[in-house]
């Protein structure tokens, strides 16, 4: 009977255990049984310049046990990329040129230890549009059109046009021009998209101008395909420097595709 007076201590002690076990199992310790998202780090459209590193992360909202994979398209051609067991992201790099367009779409992602993983709504597609580098001495024009058959040059005139000032002619389905801040005086320009030859009745013509100051302007538009070798209006621009600071300054206005001629 002596040792009866014993058990509320023992009580006591396994009462402390049983707390202290409690305090281990911290909030920053995350049970298994807890969702697991994936995504990417970026969202949306993204203008990237030429020479720059372009790359997409693929990530888990918390560290898995085991390797995941995650799968996805690039311009519509179905990928796969691998997650090894204890990483949060692996990062994907893809190469392009100024001109290019490519998008990425996380389509699913698979835990090895078949733990469910759902795919985020927000962050699950990309787009990077490459364009020209930021030229700090020049206007820089960057045109794309649909169609592989059709052909189409890109010229920059004064106004009213009637001398080209910087052409791109090439058979590549883009053309890009450089405007030299240095080159040419204060005044008003056009530029010009030129039906050379085209199988379609229109043709989307997308234009990038990138500004002196890192600002990048997109327009689009449709121009006639019917008539070879004929240059259309498409976007005017005003070139003026501050007689204070000497910047150059660049303003465009998107003009209605009209025969120049």
């Amino acid at each position: 009977m002596k040792n009866i007076k014993y058990i509320h201590l023992f009580l006591i002690a396994l009462t402390l255990v049983v707390s202290s076990c409690a305090v281990d199992n911290d909030p920053a310790v995350v049970p298994m049984g807890e969702s697991v998202t994936a995504s990417l780090d970026k969202t949306g459209e993204i203008f990237v310049h030429e020479g720059n590193d372009l790359s997409v992360n693929f990530v888990l909202s918390r560290t898995l046990s085991k390797a995941t994979q995650f799968t996805y398209t690039l311009n519509g051609v179905d990928n796969a990329i691998d997650l090894i067991q204890g990483q949060q992201s692996v990062s994907l790099s893809i190469p392009y040129n100024a001109g290019d367009v490519n998008t990425v779409v996380l389509t699913g992602a698979y835990g090895l230890s078949n733990e469910p993983i759902s795919v985020g709504t927000t962050n699950n597609s990309v787009t990077f549009i490459g364009v020209p580098a930021v030229n700090p001495n020049a206007l820089e024009v960057l045109m794309l059109w649909t169609g592989d058959q059709n052909d189409l040059d890109l010229w920059i005139t004064d106004d009213p046009p009637t001398t080209g000032l910087e052409a791109s002619q090439t058979t590549t389905p883009i053309e890009s021009v450089s405007f030299n801040n240095n080159a040419y005086s204060d005044g008003t320009y056009n530029i010009l998209p030129r039906v050379w030859s085209a199988v379609d009745t229109n043709v989307e013509v997308t234009m990038y101008i990138v500004h002196p100051n890192g600002t990048i302007e997109l327009f689009e538009d449709s121009v006639p395909g019917g008539v070879s070798q004929a240059w259309y209006y498409f976007v005017k621009f005003d070139k003026v420097t501050d007689s204070t600071t000497g910047d150059i300054i660049y303003t465009t206005t998107k003009l209605s595709v009209e025969s120049v001629f």
